[in-house]
């Protein structure tokens, strides 16, 4: 790091190594350079700056390389004709650095942090010499040596606010008179004079310092005092309370406090009726800071840090809180014993030596209240335990919006961007204000980015507050190295589940890491009372994600990183093992369950295997298959078996081919299956049987489906008969053979009510009410769907809820009951969408259009929604239906050519054998020629409608052929 001091003689340091620098115009070219560090100074401001406007371009080149020779790297003066950029951080600069303090120290609430800034800052000017003292006698020269001064003054200022307010005021009397004299007309000095002199029990000392500044004012500039001292005479006069010193030590002023305000009321509220009371809370999530907060209406109370003690008796720590060196425990307890609140902050590193000392404080001073913050309760008699949670997303927001204001005022706000930093950042107030403090210089979507590596990000270089809250790997780290060494194991294992891991899980891992079985619930209970380890519902237990990258971190650093995450995808294979027998069975829910709970692990798994294991990868993608398509992720699982492993064995091939097919891309899932049919042609035939269905190929379902079937009968595999029934009864159904439907029903449920699974019994019970509708009996088939929906949404199959719901909607529609179809149907569109579900939702789109025209009201949206879907997935079983009812929307509009549009979906539907799309065009077409007086064309269409009728007489009601009566309407008063 390169550092250029300029305040006093010229110096350059890098990595704290002194730089030799030539002396006159080359020194004085870098003091110019370093009060804009960063920052381009064109060469006519240099010129005229650095020799009166009397020298060349050439002159400055000759100083500019001699400058960079003495640096040692030009990197650090870039620029050329134009101008140049000393490439220093700002922050290295002393000048810089103290402007920065002296206009940011007066927002700082804590007293101590005010003092040790100022006194850093005012360090940087050395001696009494003169500014600037390298940069020459240019007029240019003035204007910062005037700032700079008026900085040293305001640092000296609020140097001397905060020491009265920790107490100093009588032994600060001397000085601050000396400054008075040396700055007569420097009102906040003698208000600083005024306020010690006060006390320090010195009441009429202090009105005649307010009297001998009025006079000066008075004789020297003809003015009186300004508001603050007339007001501060006031109050010295009337002895206002508000002069007095505090009592204790907290800080004067703190920065807000967001989203505490029930924690704050819950801890006052304990504090109320027990003597001690810890708040517990991971690293940074703002323990001292409530604590604080809570003891400022509780005063007296002391504030006793334990972040720098390292052990031995805490007697001496405590009376320094007191002013009092050397302290015993006799002269604490004293002081304590009036009623007293201690807050003992940082407790977690010396628990025995904080149990002893608090056991012993009220013990011997009854009155005495102690509040202490921990990352681990101190186990003492008495003690209640108030656990600070991180902040919800909304207070979140809040602290990051406030605090980057703070940063730069011309902040823009975008709540979605920030809500997601602060999804990323776990809650933790430290995290947050680290992030939001980097908006001076970066931008929300680029501090998103930077949080991969959250712990370069997260740091604040200028601060100058304890190395632990300056950083959060300082601050996590802290809390790590006080663990013991199966604890930081523990750690490193929980690293691996970012999903949270549950009890066996975390132990299977943890033996990897060649800690004993036996000991993980000790390990797991140690790290949650040190607040390292969330607790998420019984017998699970996840990591805040800073606290999982600290982990990991440490992890990779001991070279154990492929042990632990082997050990966390063999786990999860098994899980997959499990999942591939009982997901087709009884244990159907709880392997959905699995599947949904541990989804991040399953793709983390899945990530780790793909570069290192890509047979367990697959063995794991495989095993979850189905469970994804009883969820109706159907594509997603398809994905992750194809980024498991490059080629795919035939199994896998039909396994993703049925999933690429219940997300609706039929043309992969035909291309898939037909590769994989190879290994097993039943399984094969099954699947493909189930792509034609969607197809709307009934009869071609129903040939592979007679082809596949004796093959399971033969081996005992029931499921896979079940399901074959299954779709025999839907392609019967579609076809108007009801009865052959309904034997495919109760073959189906014979097969499959032994077996348990609660999906395929859902569509069982689905496909009687499908049955039911053809066989027009619609309450019995709303029935039958609404226990179907019931059923599936009780169990979270979202996907299969969906697909009921949408049948359900069609089933009200048949009925006569279109607004209950619509509000069915809008159902069913937003749960699919919510699983991504993009068949069912496009099906249930054509389905809510269709009810929608029926009604009169705006249908194009989720027509044309679910059209576009069709013709990107390769059509589907309602894309035909979707084009004919966008075409008859155009013909209610009086759209040009939506007749010769009608015509064109009219022979679709016949080279489709789409029987009730033929219905229907025909007799759209057949009202728009009616309405148009062409009368013999409008009744060879009916009639020609009712020729194709009696084939899915069974699919189409009266209510669905409200264009029939129209047309006839029409022709009625035509004739």
């Amino acid at each position: 790091m390169v550092t250029v001091a300029v305040l006093g003689p010229v110096s350059v340091r890098r990595d704290g190594v002194a730089l030799p620098l030539p002396a006159g115009k080359t020194t004085e070219l870098l003091v110019r350079l370093a009060l804009d560090a960063g920052e381009l100074v064109r060469t006519e401001r240099l010129i005229e700056d650095l020799w009166g406007g009397a020298a060349g371009r050439n002159t400055l080149q000759v100083k500019v390389s001699a400058l960079r020779k003495a640096l040692g790297d030009r990197g650090l003066v870039l620029g050329g004709a134009a101008g140049y950029t000393l490439a220093v951080d700002r922050g290295g600069v002393d000048a810089l650095d103290v402007l920065r303090v002296a206009s940011t120290v007066g927002s700082l609430g804590d007293a101590a942090e005010v003092e040790r800034e100022c006194a850093a800052a005012l360090s940087l000017f050395g001696g009494g010499g003169e500014l600037l003292s390298g940069a020459g006698d240019g007029a240019w020269v003035a204007p910062h040596r005037g700032r700079l001064a008026e900085a040293r003054l305001r640092l000296t200022e609020e140097a001397f606010a905060a020491r009265i307010t920790l107490g100093e005021a009588g032994s600060l009397v001397g000085e601050l008179e000396s400054l008075v004299v040396a700055h007569p007309v420097r009102e906040r000095f003698w208000g600083l004079l005024i306020t010690a002199l006060y006390r320090a029990g010195r009441q009429a000392d202090a009105l005649d310092a307010y009297r001998r500044v009025q006079r000066l004012l008075a004789g020297e500039l003809g003015v009186q005092p300004g508001r603050e001292l007339r007001e501060l005479e006031r109050q010295v006069l009337r002895q206002d309370r508000g002069l007095d010193p505090p009592v204790g030590n907290l800080p004067g002023v703190s920065a807000s406090l967001v989203g505490r305000d029930a924690d704050i009321a819950a801890v006052a509220g304990l504090l109320g009726m027990r003597r001690l009371v810890t708040v517990a809370g991971p690293a940074g999530v703002g323990k001292t800071r409530l604590a604080v907060e809570v003891a400022r209406s509780l005063s007296p109370a002391w504030l006793v840090g334990l972040d720098g003690v390292a052990g031995g008796p805490l007697w001496p720590h405590v009376g320094e809180a007191f002013g009092v060196a050397g302290a015993t425990e006799a002269v604490v307890v004293d002081r304590l014993r009036g009623g007293a609140l201690l807050v003992v902050d940082n407790c977690e590193h010396l628990l025995d030596e904080v149990a002893d000392l608090v056991s012993r404080v009220l013990r011997a001073a009854p009155a005495a209240r102690v509040l202490a913050t921990s990352q681990v309760p101190l186990g003492v008699d008495g003690e209640v335990v108030h656990t600070l949670e991180p902040l919800s997303l909304a207070d979140s927001v809040a602290l990051f919006a406030e605090r980057a204001v703070q940063q730069r005022r011309s902040f823009v706000f975008d709540g979605d961007a920030v809500a997601a930093v602060c999804r990323s950042l776990d809650g933790l107030p430290l995290a947050i204000e680290l992030a939001s403090a980097r908006v001076k210089v970066l931008s929300i979507a680029e501090i998103a980015r930077r949080l991969d590596d959250r712990f370069a990000l997260l740091a604040d270089p200028t601060s100058r507050r304890p190395a632990r809250r300056r950083t959060l790997r300082a601050a996590i780290g802290w809390s790590y190295d006080l663990l013991f060494p199966d604890d930081q194991r523990g750690l490193w294992a929980l690293a691996c589940f970012p999903g949270g891991a549950p009890l066996p899980a975390f132990t299977s891992v943890l033996g990897a890491l060649d800690v004993p079985a036996a000991a993980a619930v000790d390990v797991v209970d140690r790290l949650v009372d040190r607040s390292l380890v969330r607790a998420a519902g019984a017998d699970r237990y996840g990591l805040l994600d800073s606290v999982r990258a600290y982990a990991m971190e440490r992890l990779l650093d001991a070279g154990l990183v492929d042990v632990a995450w082997g050990a966390q995808a063999a786990w999860v294979a098994e899980a997959a093992d499990r999942a591939a027998v009982g997901a087709r069975g009884a244990e159907q829910a709880v392997q959905v369950a699995t599947v949904r709970r541990e989804r991040a692990n399953i793709d983390a798994a899945l990530a780790w295997t793909a570069e290192h294991d890509p047979a367990l990868g697959l063995r794991i993608a495989t095993g979850f298959g189905w469970t994804w398509a009883v969820l109706g992720a159907g594509p997603d699982g398809a994905r992750r078996i194809r980024d498991a492993a490059g080629d795919l064995p035939p199994a896998a091939l039909l396994l993703t081919g049925f999933l690429e097919a219940s997300g609706g891309d039929l043309d992969r899932a035909t291309a898939d299956i037909s590769q994989g049919m190879a290994d097993d042609s039943d399984v094969g035939r099954l699947y493909l049987a189930f792509v034609r269905s969607q197809q709307g190929r009934a009869a071609d379902a129903l040939a592979l489906l007679a082809e596949c079937r004796a093959g399971f009968r033969a081996r005992g595999q029931d499921w896979e008969e079940g399901v074959s029934w299954l779709l025999e009864a839907w392609a019967s159904i579609a076809l108007g053979e009801t009865d052959r439907g309904r034997a495919a029903c109760d073959e189906a449920l014979r097969l499959l009510a032994p077996i348990g699974d609660q999906w395929a019994l859902s569509h069982a019970e689905a496909l009687l009410g499908e049955l039911a509708q053809a066989e027009q009996r619609f309450v019995d088939a709303a029935a039958h769907l609404r226990r179907a929906a019931s059923a599936t949404h009780a169990l979270g199959f979202a996907a299969a809820e969906a697909h009921h719901l949408a049948n359900l909607g069609r089933a009200l529609q048949q009925s006569g009951d279109p607004s209950a179809a619509a509000q069915t149907l809008r159902r069913a569109l937003d749960v699919a969408r919510g699983t991504g579900d993009l068949r069912t939702a496009a099906l249930a789109g054509v389905r809510l259009g269709w009810v929608l025209r029926a009604l009169g009201e705006p249908a194009r949206e989720p027509l044309e929604s679910a059209h576009r879907w069709y013709r990107a997935a390769g059509r589907g079983d309602a894309a035909l239906l979707a084009e004919y009812l966008l075409a008859a929307l155009d013909a209610d509009d009086g759209v040009a050519g939506a007749d010769d549009r009608l015509v064109s979906v009219l022979a679709s539907a016949r080279q489709a054998g789409d029987g009730v799309v033929e219905v229907l065009t025909l007799e759209t077409l057949a009202r728009v020629r009616a309405a148009t007086g062409r009368i013999s064309d409008a009744r060879d269409l009916l009639a020609a409608a009712e020729t194709a009728l009696p084939a899915v007489k069974h699919l189409v009601t009266a209510a669905d052929r409200a264009d029939r009566d129209h047309a006839r309407a029409n022709l009625d008063s035509l004739t």
